[in-house]
């Protein structure tokens, strides 16, 4: 007999990423948002690490050699992490070795928002691009220039390439 599974791996991603949201609720309710935001942080900086590793074992992704191989990685990463396309087709503009990415949607910080705890939340993507980032062997070199959880109308990310 065949065990049934979801319709769609979408309902798994959305559920796994409320199972985030709850756990990082409870840290807060136990620790506080310091040592919650803290723990968050690092969690996520080791599963994108461990993810890209995976991906880069799978021959999925191949180590960039310039900012373009970079941003297409993370769009990779990305489809593979997030639903609904998210973060993939969000412009991108490039300069030399640097690429700044805006980003207008961002399920967490509406997760975070609604559950109203957006006051002491440290977004988590400054850490998920330092995994992807420390896995290529790159420097983690990127600035969150303007941020949805900081209250701005938009998420603007500058990325460096700069190979280590």
């Amino acid at each position: 007999m065949e065990i049934p599974e979801f319709a769609s791996r979408d309902t798994l991603t959305k559920l796994w990423w409320l199972h985030d949201s709850f756990w990082h609720a409870a840290l807060v309710e136990e620790l506080g948002f310091e040592q919650a935001n803290r723990i968050n942080l690092d969690v996520a900086e080791k599963l994108f690490r461990m993810m890209t590793n995976q991906l880069l074992r799978e021959r999925v992704i191949e180590r960039p050699r310039t900012i373009q191989d970079l941003l297409a990685i993370f769009k990779v990463v990305w489809k593979n992490a997030f639903f609904d396309g998210l973060y993939i087709n969000d412009p991108i503009s490039y300069n030399g070795n640097t690429a700044v990415w805006i980003g207008s949607k961002c399920y967490v910080h509406e997760a975070v928002k609604k559950a109203r705890m957006l006051a002491g939340y440290e977004c988590g993507c400054q850490a998920v691009r330092n995994g992807v980032m420390k896995a290529l062997r790159l420097k983690p070199l990127h600035e969150i220039k303007e941020s949805l959880v900081k209250g701005d109308g938009r998420c603007v990310i500058e990325i460096t390439f700069a190979p280590e």
